[in-house]
């Protein structure tokens, strides 16, 4: 299967590529705003972070308290030990899983809102004209690899007839009288270079593609 990015002629081919630049551009900006929600979402993350920080901070409190209690006084060690084991129970622990949560699912509302945000607008855009290029980029091969057969094994003149049936069978009215004044006397006179040309630049192709081959110079006569 042969593609064809672009066609010949300048004028297509200029449309084609003003196209691609839009879409491109278009998917770019959404692209760009969808990581900017993802971005401002995220920023809230300073928050599950103070959570599990200030967690972390009690349990070293907590630590530094049990590491601190003195020994060998019987009524304050036994009170101060028992005080320890009683913030045990309040512990920053469920600060820190808390926080870590919320950090999670910070995570998962920026990805969605992104993702939200951007790929609709995009694939409302990217899809069909991404299906319709690849089809005219199929179509534009295919006429091109016509074309080469049919000049590489000599067979031009019959590829112009199947061409110009072609035109007379597919191409509106206008664009038909556009291209001959008479087709169907064209067709009856085995003239095709019209039809066939006007195929062609529908095609995406510069008609000059099937020009007969040069005949080569013959070497003067010598009279003898």
């Amino acid at each position: 299967m042969m593609l064809k990015i672009y066609p010949d002629r300048r004028w297509p081919a200029f449309l084609r590529v003003l196209a691609d630049s839009i879409v491109s551009f278009w998917t770019v900006v959404w692209a760009y705003l969808g990581w900017l929600i993802y971005q401002t979402v995220m920023g809230l993350e300073v928050i599950a972070d103070g959570i599990k920080n200030t967690g972390a901070t009690f349990n070293q409190w907590i630590a530094a308290f049990r590491a601190g209690i003195p020994g060998g006084i019987p009524l304050l060690t036994k009170f101060l030990q028992d005080v320890a084991d009683g913030l045990r129970h309040y512990s920053g622990d469920q600060l820190v899983v808390a926080g870590q949560n919320i950090h999670d699912a910070i995570i998962r509302v920026a990805i969605v809102l992104a993702l939200l945000v951007a790929l609709p607008p995009i694939l409302l855009v990217l899809l069909p004209y991404g299906g319709w290029r690849w089809r005219d980029m199929r179509e534009i091969g295919a006429a091109l690899a016509f074309v080469r057969i049919a000049s590489m094994t000599g067979r031009a003149d019959a590829a112009r007839a199947v061409l110009a049936y072609r035109a007379v069978s597919t191409l509106s009215f206008r664009q038909l009288m556009s291209a001959s004044a008479d087709p169907v006397g064209d067709l009856v006179e085995h003239r095709y270079e019209r039809l066939a040309g006007a195929m062609l630049k529908r095609a995406g192709l510069d008609p000059s593609r099937l020009a007969p081959p040069e005949l080569p110079e013959l070497p003067p006569h010598r009279g003898g």
